[in-house]
């Protein structure tokens, strides 16, 4: 219980430094993007300001992140990132989007989430 608590307040300290009041919160505007092996992966949140936080969850909370006023602008940079990885195609599977969807065009949809 004790570990359990520790463990989100980092998360909640994070959520915080986004700008909201909790991790719960920040978690449902949170966007998986692309997983990095072997187990962390590349998120987009949608702020309180509508702006855009890219961040990777390596490492432990709070993260370090950066701002893009639109969505386009955060995953073109997410999009530059993986390219540059050269990681397999299949570990770029942007969340809240139908599988033929263009993710460049259009946000986000938290009712795609996984």
């Amino acid at each position: 219980m004790l570990f359990r608590k520790l463990f989100f307040k980092k998360y909640d300290e994070f959520a915080l430094k986004l700008g909201f009041s909790d991790w719960r919160i920040a978690y449902e505007n949170t966007f998986f993007i692309y997983r990095i092996p072997e187990d962390a992966q590349w998120n987009a949140t949608q702020l309180p300001n509508k702006s855009w936080a890219v961040w990777n969850d390596i490492g432990q909370p709070p993260y370090s992140f950066k701002v893009f006023e639109t969505w386009k602008e955060a995953i073109r940079y997410l999009r530059n990132l993986f390219d540059d990885s050269e990681l397999p195609e299949h570990y770029w599977y942007p969340e809240g989007f139908d599988l033929e969807e263009n993710v460049f065009k259009s946000l986000p949809n938290k009712e795609k989430k996984l």
